[in-house]
């Protein structure tokens, strides 16, 4: 075994899923060339990995959109002659570059027809976490199970770009005061949380002597905006706004910084969890068994509603997050705060 091609070109929450399975897979592997082939616009997520030995980008909604471009990048696989593949999502993209990819051996999920080409296709299990059903794939060819949780690697740049973005906005010594974080946005409308409830959440937070800042990418920055119109105390010295403003290497030293991260599920949750911060998510649409904070214990929020985990992306009512109250995600940080400090 000298060449081994991981395929997973999905979002940051996934490719941190897949880290525990890297992991494993470098120490079973410990000589052989690991390429993982990704997103190119979620790739600093794993930029720093040590578990890989190269990435290979794709830039899935832009050059390789156009089928010339996306059947150069085949033939490019192909030319590298891999001694193993394994894809890691059952979508037709990333079945296709798996199955046309050239290897000697083709292995892990599969879309029907694809799966024609693979030596062993294996069933995604529905019942556990998505990190685990990844590490699925290596038990069913016995490679043994190396989990240290979701790891995420900052290098020293992004990290001193970090730490100055926190002084200019706090203007303290790290620890005078907790910082709570919170994340507001989620790629589905219906992950994220009330306006009025953060905004209220704010507010509360800051009179209790907190400080508070907000994470997410540019497209979550008109979100903040309307929160921050919400916040009466919207003008206090303890209030950061880094949503929009960093890399996702930055984001990650950043969210390490902070006492406790409330989000909703979401790619900055999980980049959160990588970081070892106790992390609070409010899940109203997606399933909490696949997608929780991986390895924290009491870090979910549920409404009480019956259609919990209906996967819609629009919804009129918006219940299950609407029903989800301040006050218990206060209680919520101050369990967090006493169980860690």
């Amino acid at each position: 075994m000298n060449k081994i091609l991981v395929v997973n070109l999905m979002y940051i929450g996934d490719l941190l899923f897949a880290t525990p399975f890297l992991r494993s897979l470098r120490q079973h592997y410990p000589e052989v060339q690991i390429s993982l082939l990704v997103d190119e616009k979620n790739a600093d997520v794993v930029r720093f990995n040590p578990n890989i030995s190269e990435i290979i980008f794709i830039d899935k909604k832009g050059y390789h959109g156009k089928i010339q471009n996306f059947s150069r990048l085949i033939g490019n696989l192909r030319r590298r002659n891999y001694d193993l593949v394994i894809n890691l999502h059952r979508n037709e993209r990333s079945s296709a570059l798996a199955a046309f990819s050239g290897g000697k051996r083709i292995i892990g999920f599969s879309k029907p027809g694809f799966s024609l080409f693979f030596d062993k296709v294996v069933e995604e299990r529905k019942d556990i976490h998505q990190a685990q059903a990844y590490l699925e794939i290596l038990k069913s060819v016995d490679i043994p199970i190396v989990d240290c949780g979701l790891e995420m690697w900052v290098d020293e740049k992004s990290t001193q770009a970090a730490a100055a973005m926190w002084q200019q906005a706090f203007r303290q010594a790290d620890g005078s005061y907790p910082v709570i974080g919170l994340n507001t946005g989620g790629s589905w409308p219906t992950k994220r949380w009330t306006a009025d409830g953060f905004a209220q959440l704010a507010d509360q937070l800051l009179d209790k002597g907190y400080g508070v800042c907000f994470f997410g990418g540019s497209m979550d920055r008109q979100d903040v905006d309307v929160i921050l119109q919400k916040v009466e105390r919207v003008a206090s010295p303890r209030i950061a706004i880094f949503t929009g403003k960093t890399t996702l290497l930055e984001m990650a030293a950043l969210v390490k910084k902070c006492a406790v991260v409330v989000t909703g599920d979401s790619g900055p949750m999980h980049i959160a969890v990588s970081q070892r911060v106790p992390v609070i998510t409010l899940f109203g649409p997606s399933d909490p068994v696949r997608y929780a904070p991986y390895q924290q214990q009491d870090a979910v929020i549920l409404s009480a509603r019956d259609c919990l985990r209906c996967g819609l992306h629009e919804c009129q009512g918006h219940e299950c997050m609407k029903e989800i109250g301040v006050d218990e995600v206060l209680k919520k940080i101050s369990e967090k705060l006493t169980k860690n400090h």
